[in-house]
């Protein structure tokens, strides 16, 4: 989970700045998302990419890409639980 800079009342990640914790871990629920889905896209162009692969680089791109979208929605689930945590809900 990605941490942002307390600020005040606020947060500051990247010179992106929050009013509270929960906006920011939102932000990166939705972030994530988005990472998710550009994978997703990738993942889609390998079989035009790799039209004959004889030492198997297409799966070895797949698992690379799928193991990053697990590890992706395994950080929303975190900022999920601390969102609660927070007392709010997404």
């Amino acid at each position: 989970m990605v941490k942002a800079q307390r600020v005040g009342e606020g947060f500051i990640k990247n010179m992106t700045s929050y009013a509270n914790e929960e906006d920011f871990l939102k932000d990166q629920i939705r972030s994530n998302n988005l990472a998710i889905n550009f994978i997703k896209g990738k993942l889609g162009d390998l079989n035009s990419d790799f039209q004959e692969d004889h030492i198997n680089t297409k799966d070895k791109i797949i698992n690379v890409y799928l193991q990053g979208i697990d590890t992706l929605k395994e950080d929303n689930e975190l900022t999920r639980e601390r969102i609660k945590s927070l007392g709010h809900h997404e």
